[in-house]
Order: C-alpha cells, then sequence, then structure tokens
C-alpha cells in the first residue's frame, strides 16, 4: 500500500499493559513512596494521592525548592525503579503485539514507544523480547520532567518522528493514555487488556476502544 493511502503515517505505542502484559504493583509502589516521604512537612498533600504519575507529577508541582524536588525524586525514581525490575521479571508479551509490531515494520511505518517505565526496565524488556531494533524512538520515565497524562512525552515522541499530530496514532491500555493523546492532538486506540477496563476507559470516548490489539491489524491496514 502506498504510504498516502495508510490511515496514520505513523504509530506510538504505550509499554506495560499494551505490547507487554501488565504487572507493575502500582498500590504497592505508590504507599511506598508515601511511606517515605510523610514526614517531610510540605508533602502533606502528596498523601492522598492513589494514582503512580499523578503523584511523581504532582509532587514535581509541590516541592517548595529545588532540593526538595531532587530529593523527591530521588526516592521516588528509586522506588519506581525497583517496581519495574519487578515487573521486568514476569513480563511478557500481550497477544497479537508479535505480528502487530512485525507488519508496521514491514510496511516501513514509523514507530515508536513513549511509557512511563523506567529506562533500565523498557531497554531490559526490548532486549529480552527481540524488539530493540523495532522502533524508531523509545522514551522512558527517564527522559522526561513530567509523567503520562502531561503530553511532554508524547508530544516530543512525536515530533521526533516529524509528523504532525493528527497523522499519528498512540496505542495504549488507559485512561492516562487516552488522555495524554487528547491533550497533544493525535488519534487514540485502547485495549482493555492493562491497566484499566472497558468501562473505566469508555467515557473518554477513544478513537478505538478494543478487547485486544487484534483489530489493529485491519484498522491500520496492514492485513
Amino acid at each position: 500500500m502506498n504510504p498516502s493511502e495508510r490511515p496514520y503515517a505513523g504509530v506510538i505505542f504505550d509499554l506495560e499493559g499494551t505490547i507487554v502484559d501488565f504487572q507493575w504493583k502500582i498500590n504497592e509502589a505508590v504507599a511506598k513512596v508515601k511511606d517515605e516521604i510523610r514526614e517531610w512537612g510540605w508533602t502533606s498533600p502528596l498523601l492522598g494521592i492513589s494514582d503512580y504519575a499523578e503523584l511523581y507529577n504532582t509532587g514535581i508541582r509541590l516541592a517548595p525548592g529545588e532540593p526538595e524536588e531532587r530529593h523527591f525524586l530521588e526516592v521516588a525514581d528509586r522506588i519506581y525503579d525497583e517496581y519495574d525490575k519487578d515487573a521486568l521479571t514476569r513480563w511478557g508479551p500481550q497477544p497479537g503485539a508479535r505480528e502487530l509490531l512485525a507488519a508496521l515494520k514491514a510496511a516501513h511505518v514509523p514507530i515508536a514507544l513513549c511509557s512511563n517505565v523506567g529506562r533500565k526496565a523498557m531497554d531490559g524488556i526490548l532486549l529480552l523480547l527481540g524488539w530493540d531494533r523495532i522502533f524508531d524512538i523509545t522514551l522512558s520515565r527517564d527522559d522526561v520532567r513530567f509523567l503520562k497524562p502531561e503530553p511532554e512525552g508524547l508530544r516530543r515522541t512525536i515530533e521526533g518522528l516529524n509528523l504532525a499530530p493528527d497523522r499519528v496514532i498512540f496505542i495504549g491500555d488507559s485512561r492516562t493514555d487516552i488522555r495524554t493523546a487528547k491533550k497533544v492532538g493525535c488519534h487514540v486506540a485502547v485495549a482493555a487488556q492493562g491497566e484499566n477496563t472497558r468501562k473505566e476507559m469508555e467515557p473518554l470516548e477513544p478513537d478505538h476502544l478494543l478487547a485486544s490489539l487484534e483489530p489493529l491489524m485491519e484498522i491500520l491496514k496492514l492485513s
């Protein structure tokens, strides 16, 4: 197929829950961060947050100065890296992921990865699954200041592909992924096989709400 006839000029994937199964112990990680920062004084507004990305982003915003922000990030990144490493021991490819990535590569469609997972775990799973040469761009938690749903990472990934947002589709598995895509103005497909259920994601009205990755072969006109 002529590239101009494809519905999207580029495809960006989330990692965990999307192309590998969801194994991150969110509640444990969040609780551990809050236990360490509980007595710092300025952190009391963070103690009611249950979402790991919101905790991370809000901690950066509320830190009263650079030393406090740096200290917070040292704690959060260390703990999140610990849970990345734990998830890495159990991650496996989602059904249809290998076939979808291979078809995109064969069709010479630009593909990228944009995830809140840290660099060590991201590179580790890509190498383990033989996907280390699949993606044109990979962007991890360590490459941005703010995590998704803030648009920084996805916007930078799209810019790296040198494509207009409305020519790109972001494929994820969560409300966070939908919100991020809407902020940058790209299309979004989510598969209810990871962080959030179909019922949880439906009110956010993604372009495509799927049960798995398999229908994307037809949606992306790869079959």
